[in-house]
């Protein structure tokens, strides 16, 4: 039997025109995984960053269509979760958060001794929330605002205050303060915020700063005076708390937890994961939850995320070598 090497007109035409228009097509096809994506996050369960990602991971799942599965890798600063995220496939299965902490104060702290590079290992996705930390003391000290507190701390000025540990938000907040005021408070540093807590109720430590989350129920029972913010605006959910910086100028840090990927991750992986995220944001009960732990949702695309990175790194660079915090 032969074989005739001539197809039919309309057969030819049809060809013709599938292989003119299926490279645009594919162009435009939106990237989506293959596979459940895993988001790494370098905190315990049940803490603030474990539960932004929990509170993400649903709705960006609907949007790639497969599920988002958080893992918790707990340990050194949440450093070892990064180095599990740079050492990961840039394929868009592998996402995980970073924060201050990972971004940008241990690096500054430990320098050659870090196990991955900021920013170079790193494709940056979107910054998820900033929220502030708030000054909170002890109910029996004798003021109640910021201006009584100032004065109270420059006739004390070896106060002390207590942190979750060396090198975390909330020491640097401290250290700030210490510098933008021409003082030395006493660092206290614990293991973790709850010990802290308990210490500043017992009043064996004079303040702390504190998530807004944890600070503005504590506040609301009565237990401690909320005395400020630290970032340059009010919160809405401490909304009679001023920013430390209507009285001590210059003053604004910010927590915030990001999305990342490893480096390598192809343009339109990085755009869609992105996308993703903003939707996911944008959501009204995302956002609603949020407001409720006090976080602002972000969303600035990787471009701009990338530049607030290398702002923050200065930042609180800046905070680790004035006061001299090493790892040693």
């Amino acid at each position: 039997m032969r074989y005739s090497l001539l197809l039919p007109r309309r057969t030819v035409l049809s060809a013709m025109a599938a292989a003119t228009v299926a490279p645009a097509a594919l162009a435009q096809a939106p990237w989506r995984p293959s596979k459940p994506v895993r988001f790494i996050v370098g905190f315990s369960a049940g803490g603030s960053a474990d539960t932004l990602a929990r509170l993400l991971a649903e709705p960006m799942g609907r949007y790639l269509g497969q599920p988002v599965v958080v893992e918790n890798i707990v340990g050194a600063g949440a450093n070892i979760a990064m180095s599990t995220l740079v050492r990961s496939a840039p394929d868009g299965h592998t996402i995980g958060m970073g924060a201050p902490g990972t971004h940008a104060i241990n690096p500054a702290i430990l320098g050659p001794k870090m196990p991955y590079k900021v920013p170079d290992d790193f494709t940056p996705i979107t910054l998820l929330v900033t929220q502030p930390n708030v000054l909170i003391v002890n109910n029996s000290l004798p003021f109640n605002d910021l201006p009584g507190f100032l004065n109270w701390v420059k006739a004390n000025p070896s106060a002390n205050f207590g942190s979750a540990g060396i090198g975390t938000s909330n020491h640097l907040c401290g250290e700030l303060l210490s510098e933008r005021l021409g003082l030395k408070l006493a660092h206290v540093p614990y293991k973790g915020a709850p010990q802290v807590i308990n210490d500043l109720l017992a009043g064996h430590i004079s303040m702390t700063f504190d998530n807004i989350t944890t600070a503005a129920n504590l506040a609301r029972e009565g237990k401690v005076k909320a005395i400020a913010v630290t970032t340059a605006k009010r919160s809405s959910l401490l909304p009679n708390v001023p920013p430390i910086a209507e009285r001590v100028p210059g003053f604004d840090l910010a927590s915030w937890q990001g999305l990342f990927a490893p480096r390598g991750l192809p343009a339109n992986i990085q755009q869609e994961l992105y996308a993703a995220t903003v939707q996911s944001l944008n959501a009204p009960d995302v956002r609603q939850k949020l407001a409720g732990f006090g976080s602002e949702p972000g969303g600035m695309n990787p471009a701009v995320f990338s530049e607030y990175l290398a702002a923050e790194f200065r930042r609180w660079g800046d905070i680790v070598r004035a006061a001299k915090i090493t790892s040693d």
